[in-house]
């Protein structure tokens, strides 16, 4: 079988989910005798499965059908990956070949759409917690709020019909997938990591131990956040929550892994709050240097107000970490309260506080419930079960087809 795999994020350039979970099912499927091409706009040097387009962000999905046009005159694709809408334009080629009776229009379509757009826009907004305002969006995230999201959630609906079989990461998306973009029949496939990416490199260790030792030396725990810094991630609430916190657990630390459009408002807020020495913003980091971070944690937190299938919740998962995180859209499929984690209520800062004080005061809880979150990926989420899932589907696809 050969797959085309469009993606506009693709590491390490792009840090992103999507990016990542197709860097892994590309390297499933070779290993499993298929070949995979991805067509993507930026890779590193000599990647093994990347044909980048270059050009802007917003031009992609136009660049990409050019470049798979040139693929398939090479030889003719099976079936074509896309992710998101950054694909829309070469699934229109796929159907259009179809129709002429072109030998191209054989190849199905699958698309994975990971959020809604229609609700992602609603996403951003005021965050508030017990009453009071703690963030607001920026400029540009109210532009990509009224501008950039209903394009994306147009595209979004064309790739859903466009496409043989959409996908979805949780039972959550899905409902959203029928209700907001009329898809039919949306298959869940999770989102999956391997776990080696999650286990630092030697380099990795060596960042990972004055980080532990900080910690150590202060009393702990580690609570790390991993996510762009922006509205819909609510992350104003969780430095409330941190702050109430850390009013008992005075030597806690929290780690915030990456960058976006809320940074200086959060650093204010942390100042703001007298937490700015207890708060690391540590900016985006690639993916061995967040393997230093997981290893260096105690906890890791995802307070967002809307979610697909985080992928940073999976990765903290591996490393062993207990997850707090707010129950919203397929978040409670993958943290299972309780056992794996908590979850409490989004714009929560006391509910979100509680959790964080619970595990911190509860060391061997904690440790228990990394463990089982660790099962829980080996079980569930590990990316050559995710590739299974998603080869019984093409083979399925184009049994049929």
């Amino acid at each position: 079988m050969r797959l085309a795999i469009v993606t506009n994020t693709y590491p390490p350039h792009d840090i992103s989910g999507v990016g990542t979970l197709v860097v892994e099912l590309a390297g499933q499927l070779w290993a499993s005798g298929h070949e995979a091409v991805v067509l993507t706009r930026r890779a590193a040097p000599g990647d093994p499965f990347a044909r980048t387009t270059g050009g802007p962000k917003l031009l992609f999905p136009l660049a990409v059908a050019g470049a798979y046009l040139r693929s398939a005159r090479e030889r003719p694709f099976d079936g074509v990956h896309v992710h998101e809408s950054d694909g829309v334009a070469v699934a229109l080629l796929v159907r259009l070949a179809r129709f002429l009776r072109r030998p191209s229009g054989r190849a199905r379509v699958v698309a994975t759409l990971q959020v809604s757009y229609v609700r992602e826009r609603r996403a951003v907004r005021v965050v508030r917690a017990g009453g009071e305002v703690l963030s607001r969006p920026t400029a540009a995230e109210r532009a990509f709020a009224w501008l950039r999201a209903p394009v994306l959630a147009l595209l979004g609906r064309a790739t859903a019909r466009l496409a043989d079989r959409v996908v979805a990461p949780s039972r959550a998306t899905a409902a959203e997938l029928e209700a907001d973009y009329g898809a039919a029949a949306v298959t869940v496939i999770p989102n999956g990591i391997a776990p080696v990416p999650v286990s630092p490199s030697p380099a990795g260790r060596d960042r990972a131990r004055p980080l532990r030792a900080e910690a150590e030396s202060r009393g702990g725990p580690v609570v790390l956040y991993a996510g762009r810094l922006r509205t819909r991630k609510a992350v104003a609430v969780l430095l409330e929550a941190f702050a109430r916190m850390w009013r008992d657990h005075p030597g806690a630390v929290l780690v915030l892994a990456g960058d976006g459009e809320q940074r200086p408002a959060l650093e204010a807020q942390a100042r703001r709050l007298g937490i700015d020495r207890a708060v690391r913003f540590a900016g985006a980091q690639p993916r061995d240097a967040m393997a230093a971070e997981y290893a260096a944690a105690d906890l890791f937190c995802l307070p967002s107000l809307y979610e697909g299938f985080p992928l940073a919740i999976l990765e903290a998962m591996a490393a062993g970490l207990p997850v707090v995180a707010t129950a919203v859209a397929g978040v409670p499929e993958a943290v299972a309260d309780g056992v794996t984690g908590r979850l409490v209520p989004p714009e929560d800062a006391d509910a979100l506080a509680r959790a964080l004080a619970e595990l911190a005061a509860d060391r061997e809880r904690a440790r228990r419930m990394g463990e089982a979150g660790r099962r829980r990926i080996e079980a569930d989420f590990d990316i050559s079960t995710v590739a299974g899932a998603y080869l019984e589907l093409w083979r399925g696809l184009l049994d049929a087809g």
